[in-house]
Parts: structure tokens; C-alpha cells; sequence
């Protein structure tokens, strides 16, 4: 999605965006892409062939498309990107990392990523957290410099589309939308919208709802998504005899993802660790008050006790009793959502987004590194 956006962005400055997708794909996001403005070229290459070949094609592809500029979107493996791309003798790179450094990385990946990110013109993290977590410290583009005089290293927070958010919420009839999932009108409803992975930490919601129930709340569990973990949460609910009271909504396309946040009256973000929490600022700028975890990318998104509410990562105790507090709360909940909107567009808005990127493209060095 946030490639998404960085391709609407370019397209709307001027600029033309050749795709090239390296591995596996999704049919509905090589046509959002398309959509979009740009070409889109699949690479279809399998996750098992060597470093050596997959560098020399993709620095191949990249020599036939000959762009100015090389943006590569560092996951695994982008290291190899970046190289290519100076093999294919491109003078500006740039590189953008969307998770923080965590143990289980290990120390080789974030000393490649360190030397790697020598070979870009800049680099990126979508999270002050996630830029601190990989180089140490962390800096904000600053739109008033030319790039030669930016920090090698810095952060473009991700953005949300907030007008094409509230234009799809809007159009929904909420009670409609409840009855269809078989939920009760009256119901109060907790969603999440997420892979269902052990770093998402569905299966600690699901553990916390449990309890919830168990103190006599009056809820209803919204889970939006799927995952390799799908089945035990399936299981876990099973065994806990919630089924009434939980639905798996399975997997949704963005605009039905942000259709079905109109249903949730409590939006949980339990992740044990977020590069920046897209899914969080995209309920708050459908209005809706967020409860997240105290980690990484999201302690920048969610303003504790203004927008949301923050709770150490696992801590099962913490959650419960957010959750009860918004429970009892109607307004409470109406006004963070509100003030949830509001940091949306001051701050991750995408306009702003479009401003830093036109500003850090239109700025390139003539001769970059």
C-alpha cells in the first residue's frame, strides 16, 4: 500500500514509474499499480535462485528500463536492489526500510544494511524507531534543504489517503454492514485489521478478549485478515468457547478493510513490533480510537491518552484495562477518534507525504554517488 501511495505521489508530480516486481505477486496490487499510472514488470523469479543470478537480472531489467532514479523498497532481499542498481551504473538511489532491526534479524543483517545503505544517494525509514533501531539515531527530511545537505540517513513517515477514507466511510450504512456479519446492532465491537503472524499479536487479543468476556463485558471481536497463524487463533477461540462472540472476516482489499473499520466502535493494534502502523493511523482517520501497542513505529503514531491508548508490548493486564475504560466510555471514545483525525492530517496526511517526496526527487544531485 505504501508503494502504492509512493507511485500516486510521482505520477501526480510529473514523473513516469516503472514497477519491477522481483518474486511472488498479487494480481489485485499489480492492477492497483497499473491503475495508478505505472508499468508494472513482473519478474517472476523463484525465491530459491542464487544471489549472483538474481543480481545480474535484476541489474539486467533495470539497464533495459534506464531510469534516473532507482527507489527500492528494502525487504529481503533489497540489498541485492540497491547493488544492481549500481552495477546498472545509476547515479541516484534511494532506499526505503519499512520494519525496525529486532533480534531476530541479527547483528550480519543490520551491518548489511549499515554498508548497503553507503551505496544509496539517501536512505529512508518510514519511522524515526525503526531509522534509530537500524543506524542509532534518527533525523526527519527537512523540506528547506537541498539533499546534499540532508543527513545520508532519514525518516518520511508513511501517509494515509484520509479523503478517500472518509469518502469510503461515509458511503457505508453501518447497521446494514452488522447485519450482514451477523453481528448484533447494540453489540459493542472490537476490531483488528491485520496478518494474523505471531508478530501481529492476534493470538494476545484474542487471549485478552477472552478475559474481557470472562469479567462480564458485553463485546464482539472483529478480526479482518489471514496469516500462516490463521488456524491456531481458530483454535484458541475454539477452545476459549468464544465462537459467538468472534468473527473471522478473513481476507479484505483496502477499501473493504476500511469499510468494515465503520463496525468498529474500538480498534486494537496489539503488534509486538511495527516499522510505523499503518492499519492505526488509517482507523484514526476513519475517526476511531485506537488501542496499541508501546512499540516501535506506532509510540509515533497513536498519541497516548490523546489519540489512543498505549500498553507495554504483551502486557495483557494493560490492554484489559484499556479496553474496559473505553468500554465504559462512549465519550471518551468519540473524542479520541476525533483528535485521532485531526493528528492524521497534521501529520501523516497525504499531502504532506507528497510535499516531501516532490521535495526530496526535485532536489536530486545532478551527479549523485
Amino acid at each position: 500500500m505504501q508503494s502504492l501511495s509512493l507511485i500516486k505521489v510521482l505520477r501526480s508530480c510529473g514523473y513516469m514509474v516503472n514497477v519491477l516486481c522481483y518474486f511472488e505477486y498479487d494480481d489485485r496490487m499489480v492492477k492497483e499499480f497499473r491503475n495508478a499510472g505505472s508499468t508494472v514488470r513482473l519478474l517472476q523469479m523463484n525465491r530459491d535462485i542464487g544471489l549472483l543470478t538474481l543480481t545480474y537480472r535484476l541489474m539486467s531489467a533495470i539497464r533495459e528500463i534506464s531510469p534516473n532514479v532507482l527507489h527500492v523498497q528494502y525487504m529481503a532481499p533489497g540489498a541485492l536492489a540497491v547493488v544492481a542498481g549500481r552495477l546498472a551504473g545509476l547515479r541516484t538511489i534511494f532506499a526505503t526500510v519499512h520494519q525496525p532491526f529486532t533480534i531476530s534479524h541479527g547483528w550480519l543483517a543490520k551491518l548489511i544494511l549499515r554498508t548497503i545503505s553507503l551505496l544509496t544517494t539517501k536512505f529512508i525509514a518510514v519511522s524515526q524507531s525503526a531509522e534509530k533501531s537500524w543506524f542509532g539515531t534518527s533525523n526527519m527530511l527537512d523540506e528547506t534543504l537541498q539533499l546534499n545537505r540532508q543527513p545520508h540517513h532519514f525518516t518520511i513517515h508513511n501517509s494515509v489517503d484520509a479523503v478517500r477514507i472518509k469518502r469510503t466511510t461515509e458511503a457505508i450504512n453501518v447497521k446494514e454492514l452488522k447485519a450482514s456479519l451477523s453481528i448484533s446492532e447494540d453489540v459493542l465491537v472490537i476490531g483488528a485489521i491485520s496478518r494474523i503472524r505471531h508478530e501481529k499479536g492476534i493470538d494476545f487479543l484474542v487471549e485478552t478478549f477472552n478475559l474481557l468476556v470472562m469479567e462480564g463485558a458485553e463485546a464482539h471481536l472483529l478480526l479482518v485478515g489471514s496469516g500462516p497463524d490463521g488456524e491456531k487463533i481458530r483454535e484458541k477461540v475454539f477452545n476459549f468457547k468464544l465462537g459467538p462472540k468472534v468473527t473471522f472476516y478473513g481476507e479484505a482489499e483496502w477499501e473493504k478493510a476500511i469499510q468494515l473499520l465503520t463496525v468498529m466502535d474500538i480498534v486494537v493494534v496489539p503488534s509486538r513490533f511495527e516499522g510505523f502502523g499503518l492499519t492505526a493511523a488509517e482507523a484514526m482517520a476513519a475517526g476511531k480510537p485506537v488501542v496499541a501497542s508501546e512499540t516501535s513505529g506506532l509510540k509515533e503514531v497513536v498519541a497516548n491518552g490523546e489519540t489512543g491508548i498505549l500498553f507495554p508490548v504483551d502486557d495483557s493486564s494493560a490492554l484489559l484495562k484499556a479496553l474496559q475504560k473505553l468500554i465504559k466510555d462512549p465519550d471518551l471514545r468519540k473524542d479520541l477518534g476525533a483528535a485521532g483525525r485531526k493528528r492524521v492530517s497534521e501529520t501523516f496526511s497525504l499531502e504532506i507525504f507528497t510535499r516531501k517526496i516532490n521535495a526530496l526527487y526535485s532536489n536530486r544531485p545532478l551527479n549523485g554517488i
